[in-house]
């Protein structure tokens, strides 16, 4: 079995060792990084579940470390635990300022056993996942595969399509977990799209979300628009966190038997 793989980033080996070996004698496997170039390095050369980033790095480079995140691909979707010896209230306080999120914030000394609750938590989330597919529907083949890397660094498998018919093909086929559709393909086949896949018993169920560079109002005029719930509509540029957690509640609604009508 796989271990799941934390990098931890903190310039105090002390402080560094500890979170290694309460991580590793919980079952998951690690990496260390002592300074922002490092951190940055191995993020970008290793596939990791989760970060735990000392934000008080030398000279500000916590943060550095946590931009660097945020700009690759890879990395941009891994959840982030913030250890520091500020108070959560400051930390937070600079958070606001620098617009620094994180899934949790933890005071040295660390409170051991709800550290590892916590990281148990957010990576036992992520592992459930794993049997999950999402088809990706976008004639952008950039933008494709973005949703695409950053959907499978959050654990979900993934199905890509370009167009219209081979979307509907495709979930007819694949059976996806939920549907990301690009409103705006070629000719308003992204708005067809979404008709066709609601016509058809057996892929009816499947849960849609909208992405799309038009305003939400725009969307909400359409035919479909009266269909759409608007929490259920992305623009681009995608808030990829914001995503995830929707993701997450349709796929959680779908199961109780809540899910998307048409």
């Amino acid at each position: 079995m796989i271990k799941q793989k934390i990098l931890i980033v903190d310039d105090d080996k002390d402080s560094n060792d500890i979170v290694r070996d309460c991580l590793e004698a919980a079952g998951y496997g690690t990496m260390s990084a002592f300074g922002a170039e490092e951190a940055i390095d191995k993020a970008g050369s290793f596939r990791f579940d989760l970060v735990v980033l000392d934000i008080n790095l030398p000279d500000g480079s916590g943060e550095m470390v946590y931009a660097a995140l945020q700009a690759m691909t890879a990395t941009k979707s891994l959840p982030v635990i913030i250890i520091s010896g500020e108070s959560p209230a400051r930390v937070r306080r600079m958070q606001s300022v620098k617009d620094i999120p994180a899934v949790d914030i933890f005071v040295k000394p660390l409170d051991i056993p709800l550290f590892l609750e916590r990281v148990n938590s957010y990576l036992a989330e992520k592992k459930s996942r794993a049997g999950r597919s999402v088809l990706i529907v976008d004639d952008d083949t950039s933008m494709n595969e973005i949703i695409k890397q950053n959907l499978e660094v959050a654990g979900y498998g993934t199905i890509s399509a370009f167009g219209g018919y081979e979307a509907v093909s495709l979930a007819k086929e694949k059976i996806p977990d939920l549907i990301l559709l690009d409103l705006n393909l070629p000719a308003g086949s992204g708005a067809l799209a979404y008709t066709v896949l609601k016509s058809f018993k057996e892929i009816s169920h499947i849960p849609i979300i909208i992405v799309s560079g038009e305003d939400p109002a725009v969307i909400q005029r359409m035919r479909i628009g009266k269909a759409l719930n608007l929490d259920d509509i992305f623009i681009k540029p995608l808030d990829f966190g914001r995503l995830f957690i929707r993701i997450a509640q349709r796929l959680a609604e779908n199961e109780t038997g809540t899910g998307d009508e048409f």
